[in-house]
């Protein structure tokens, strides 16, 4: 009988890291603003306008994400602008959806 396929583990160095980063996703709200920052830059208003989440809400949502590496922002008196500080999240997020189509 043949031995499943096995997989190189992740450094251990990086376990620590990728938790707190699947913890800083691991919400919907969080989740759609990612997905509406995968466009490019926005505002808080516009993220509200593409995602449905009150102001406050995504203000919350974005800070967490910030603290987290995941987004970045700019100042551009009066708006501040936010965008994804890395694309490869987006890359992680399409390689979980490809994951899940295959079940």
């Amino acid at each position: 009988m043949a031995r499943k396929k096995r997989f190189a583990p992740l450094p251990v160095s990086d376990v620590d890291r990728f938790a707190e980063l699947l913890k800083a996703l691991a919400s919907s709200a969080r989740l759609r603003i990612v997905n509406a920052l995968a466009g490019g830059e926005l505002t808080v208003t516009e993220i509200c306008n593409l995602t449905g989440l009150k102001q406050s809400l995504v203000s919350q949502q974005l800070k967490i994400l910030r603290l987290n590496g995941v987004v970045e922002s700019r100042k551009e008196v009066p708006h501040t602008f936010y965008s994804l500080s890395d694309e490869h999240v987006v890359e992680m997020l399409n390689c979980l959806s490809r994951c899940h189509a295959g079940k």
